[in-house]
């Protein structure tokens, strides 16, 4: 099963934060993403677009960036789709080291830069270089080629708990689901997952982001959990037989909930052991 799976491509690493990330305090994960794009070195470009408001956004990451010590941040100016139409893309990501995508609506993010040639340079650099590339919320949830854009905290799953829609596809085959628990997301990640398993999916708790690099290392890093719903081993899924609000069944779902510093393997699909004491503790 595994070497069926089509690896991720991931050139440096990808951030993926569940969103409500601390901005003014410790900034624990914003100075990861610093950390990762190079320290004093770092070369910034925010992409505010998901936002309602993108120029209050972009002014609050630029301050943030700019407290931790990032001189000039670059951020792309744009309301809309035409303004991304005529931004110049080479020259905002000529050298960058460090990609910052906001929060807001993924639906947004996604109608306003995908298919510009600003998202394909980003694409390819995501791929084929080492820079990071982190988003928060909507941002998070717009990196997949298959992503969230609704869905209703359901009790249990149903066939009409989420809608999916095309992404940016950063990544191929996961499903990013943010303010995961603190929203009760499970039941519409699971959905998501019964649509087709061959996607894994993964639920972001706020203030908390999973760091993905080009070995197939997932860390886990901040103050909350990280849901992962693997459906590779599904051997019974009834979704598409029932009628829209009806619940169904799925067998053989696998489930793994990790904390800070933990780490799982998302080319196996493995938690990945620290030591045998941690996951086989012994009984006296």
């Amino acid at each position: 099963m595994t070497n069926r799976i089509h690896r991720e491509v991931i050139g440096g690493h990808l951030l993926v934060i569940g969103g409500a990330e601390d901005k003014y305090n410790e900034r624990r994960i914003l100075k990861k993403f610093l950390s990762l794009a190079g320290e004093e070195n770092a070369e910034v470009l925010i992409v505010p677009v998901a936002s309602d408001f993108p120029e209050f956004s972009a002014d609050v990451y630029v301050q943030a960036f700019r407290n931790l010590g990032v001189k000039h941040p670059r951020v792309l100016r744009a309301t809309s789709r035409q303004d991304v139409f005529e931004a110049d893309a080479e020259a905002l990501l000529d050298g960058v080291t460090g990609v910052f995508i906001t929060g807001g609506d993924q639906m947004r993010l996604v109608s306003v830069l995908g298919g510009t040639n600003f998202a394909q340079i980003l694409s390819e650099m995501v791929s084929e270089t080492n820079i990071v590339v982190a988003g928060t919320s909507a941002g998070a949830a717009g990196m997949s080629a298959s992503m969230i854009v609704r869905g209703e905290s359901t009790p249990h799953p149903h066939k009409n708990s989420v809608r999916l829609s095309p992404g940016l596809s950063f990544l191929k085959n996961i499903i990013i689901d943010q303010h995961f628990t603190e929203r009760g997301r499970i039941s519409r990640l699971i959905t998501a997952v019964s649509y087709n398993p061959y996607n894994l999916g993964i639920g972001i708790d706020e203030n908390t982001a999973i760091i993905l690099d080009n070995e197939g290392i997932l860390e886990v890093f901040g103050k909350g959990t990280v849901t992962i719903v693997d459906g590779s081993q599904i051997t019974y899924n009834e979704i598409a037989e029932v009628s829209e609000y009806q619940p169904f069944s799925v067998c053989g779902v696998q489930l793994h909930i990790l904390g800070d510093g933990l780490n799982y393997d998302y080319f196996a699909r493995n938690p990945i052991r620290i030591t045998n004491e941690f996951l086989l503790p012994d009984i006296e």
